[in-house]
Formats: structure tokens, C-alpha cells, sequence
């Protein structure tokens, strides 16, 4: 193979580096779209909690039944909130006391909500470390087929520092993906960590009122409702 074919390829392997790294971008966008939509979606204002509040113990203890108090965390404005489908778990399983509603409770948060959000941030960390991988694999590439030019003949330098230039922007085009993608992980690991907290906090509010609703529920050692719920 002479070095002209040989520069070709590896000129078409850096090409397709700068494919790739196209590609990661774009689903660096897709995925910080995706987890913000779903962070927003889920976290539910101390407002409107409190409203969802009054109205699942309006129905639940106005003589209706507590297919009527599910009905109402399953409105479109409360189901895909983490507040509103913990509520329709705890009511759906209200017979089976505390201890098990709030294992029931943490085993949704996690499986259900939790665990989704964090699939798109580790896609966002991965997408940082490959960024600068890609980057410099396609800097390299380009390196070694410029360099195999110069071994081959004569090449103007015009057209030699347009390749190394052409090369150098890999390693450019890697950081710039790796560099917003890492803001963007910290920013959503801290928004995910203040949905925990919030929903934590508005779930203590739900267990104080529907233990008004029937204290029989929280009798003996269910009636410890300090520590964390969704620990």
C-alpha cells in the first residue's frame, strides 16, 4: 500500500471521528432535553402540593371511597409528579399499614422515577468522558496522515498547517462537547437531589394527614414517622 492510499484512510478515520463526535453531541442534547422535561415534570410545587393534599383528604375522608382520592393523583396536572404517583401507590396499599406503604413508597420513587432520570445523567457522563477520548483519537489520526504526506513527497506548507488545523479541531470539537455536558451533569444532580428533599418532605406532610384519616394504620412500632422516608 503506498502512502498516498494509506494517508486517504486515515484521512476518511478522521472524518468519521468527526462524525462520531456530531453524533455524541447530539445526544448529549437529547438527553439534557429529556432529563430536564422530566425533572420539571416530576417536581411538584409546596403549592401545589398542598393542594393535591387537601383534595386526596377531601375524597378520601368525605365519604368517598379511596378509589376516588387515587383518581384524583391520576389528573393529567398531578400523575407525573413524583408527589402525585407515591400518593396513588400509599392509598392503592393503604390496608397493608405504614411500614409497608412507605417500603412500597421508596421501592416506586427509586424503580419508577428516580432510576429513569439518572439512566439520562449517566448517558451525560459518558458523553464527557468519550468527548476528549473522541477528540484526541481524531487529532491523532489526522497527525498521522499528514505526517505520512511529508514523508511522501513535498506538500506546501499551506497545505500541510490546513491539515494540522483540521486535526487540532478535534481535540477542540471533544472539549467543547465535554465541557457544557459536565455544567449540565452537576446542574441536574443537584436538581434531582432537591426533588428527593422536596418530595421527602411533602410525603411527611401526606403521612401526618392520613394518619388523622385512620390511626389504626400507625398502632405499635408503625407509628415512628421520624427519619427519612425515602432512604
Amino acid at each position: 500500500m503506498d502512502i498516498d492510499t494509506l494517508s486517504k484512510i486515515i484521512d476518511w478515520f478522521g472524518y468519521g471521528i468527526y462524525g462520531a463526535l456530531a453524533m455524541l453531541g447530539a445526544w448529549g442534547i437529547y438527553n439534557w432535553v429529556l432529563i430536564h422535561r422530566g425533572i420539571n415534570k416530576r417536581l411538584l410545587s409546596d403549592r401545589a402540593a398542598f393542594e393535591l393534599l387537601n383534595q386526596v383528604e377531601a375524597a378520601a375522608g368525605g365519604g368517598k371511597t379511596i378509589d376516588q382520592a387515587i383518581k384524583v393523583c391520576q389528573t393529567p396536572k398531578y400523575w407525573n409528579t413524583a408527589l402525585g404517583q407515591l400518593i396513588a401507590v400509599a392509598l392503592a396499599n393503604r390496608a397493608k399499614g405504614l411500614a409497608k406503604i412507605k417500603s412500597l413508597m421508596v421501592m416506586e420513587f427509586h424503580t419508577e422515577i428516580i432510576s429513569v432520570l439518572e439512566m439520562r445523567l449517566a448517558s451525560i457522563g459518558t458523553i464527557v468522558r468519550m468527548g476528549p477520548l473522541l477528540g484526541l483519537l481524531g487529532t491523532v489520526a489526522s497527525m498521522i496522515a499528514a505526517f505520512a504526506r511529508i514523508s511522501g513527497a513535498e506538500v506546501d506548507p499551506k497545505t500541510l498547517s490546513g491539515d494540522i488545523s483540521l486535526a487540532l479541531w478535534a481535540t477542540g470539537s471533544g472539549l467543547l462537547i465535554a465541557t457544557p455536558m459536565m455544567v449540565v451533569a452537576n446542574h441536574y444532580h443537584a436538581k434531582l437531589r432537591h426533588l428527593r428533599d422536596r418530595t421527602e418532605r411533602q410525603l411527611q406532610e401526606f403521612v401526618e394527614r392520613l394518619e388523622r384519616l385512620d390511626p389504626r394504620l400507625f398502632r405499635g412500632k408503625a407509628a415512628a414517622t421520624g427519619g427519612h422516608l425515602l432512604d
